[in-house]
């Protein structure tokens, strides 16, 4: 094949037409998690997180929720994937052999804020969200102000019956920061590593489990009782947790805000470098083919989600 621009347009076509087909066919975990919201900036404000509304009786004046009390920030980040086409490959006219690498580029472009968002869950012990304390953790503050509403959504138990429902009954019972009841328990998901599959399988799909005793100091099987914890939570055993084995979540899915954010100023697109005039193509005799995006995941409301990072306690407790 004779390489100039006219020449170059089949293969990228093609390129093209596998990266967008496997971008657009892969089905990503993180939009059950968190909410997709635009981005016009190199970075965006979320003043309002503290400021979940609820209705209130009206008396006199309307009361205007104050939304500049939280200061949370999320930074674009810019992401890239590129790989190298020998200029002799095309030449040969068997660039075909690059179409599974350009379908693989597709799928790890859509389901990269998937990395993005377990990492928030990770990382949650210990980096700040909204109200300036680590997105899991004890007696945080709703609002920015040192008096106002507390909540707890952090915990230290390994995953079982008693500490899943533990976690369940917090959810369920945090107020926003008027002091007022947010009803969640609408939609709730139980997220898990792969290490912890058959314990969270216990707990929300099986109809008995066996209770334990204590005997001599060992632990020992007791009676089976009916499983209250059946079908109170969905389940996610989710690879990205992997190697994180004692950690697990349960979050709030049902409601319009989400536990986590993810913000594109520009989706992954499809991009190439193919003028055989190029200085890379003359140094190496290769054409180059990228997906490239703006875009970057951070924390909502942590009101929503309760982690635990499952060093305490005796498994399957």
């Amino acid at each position: 094949m004779q390489i100039n621009q006219s020449t170059l347009a089949a293969p990228f076509r093609g390129y093209r037409v596998q990266f967008m087909e496997a971008y657009q066919g892969s089905t990503p975990f993180w939009d059950q998690i968190a909410m997709r919201t635009p981005s016009s900036a190199a970075e965006e404000l979320y003043h309002w997180l503290g400021a979940v509304p609820g209705m209130k009786l009206l008396l006199g004046e309307i009361v205007i929720e104050n939304l500049s009390a939280n200061k949370y920030t999320i930074v674009n980040d810019e992401f890239e994937s590129t790989v190298g086409v020998k200029q002799a490959d095309i030449e040969r006219d068997t660039y075909g052999i690059y179409n599974p690498l350009m379908a693989s580029m597709g799928v790890a472009a859509k389901e990269h804020p998937d990395l993005l968002t377990a990492n928030l869950l990770i990382n949650g012990f210990n980096v700040n969200d909204y109200t300036g304390s680590p997105f899991f953790s004890a007696n945080k503050v709703q609002d920015g102000n040192a008096r106002g509403v507390k909540f707890s959504n952090f915990g230290t138990a390994q995953l079982g019956p008693t500490a899943f429902a533990a976690a369940r009954a917090q959810i369920k019972s945090v107020k926003n920061a008027k002091g007022r009841p947010m009803g969640l328990g609408k939609k709730l998901l139980l997220i898990v590593p792969p290490a912890l599959e058959a314990q969270a399988r216990q707990i929300l799909q099986a109809d008995f489990i066996q209770q334990t005793a204590q005997q001599a100091g060992a632990t020992v099987a007791a009676a089976a009782v009916t499983n209250v914890n059946k079908g109170t939570a969905e389940l996610c055993v989710w690879p990205q947790l992997a190697g994180n084995d004692t950690m697990w979540f349960l979050l709030e899915v049902g409601m319009p805000v989400k536990p986590l954010i993810v913000q594109f100023e520009k989706e992954a697109s499809f991009q190439s470098l193919t003028s055989p005039d190029s200085d890379h193509v003359f140094k190496r005799h290769e054409f180059l083919y990228q997906a490239y995006g703006r875009y970057n995941a951070g924390y909502g409301l942590s009101q929503l989600a309760y982690g635990s990072n499952g060093t305490t306690g005796v498994l399957g407790a």
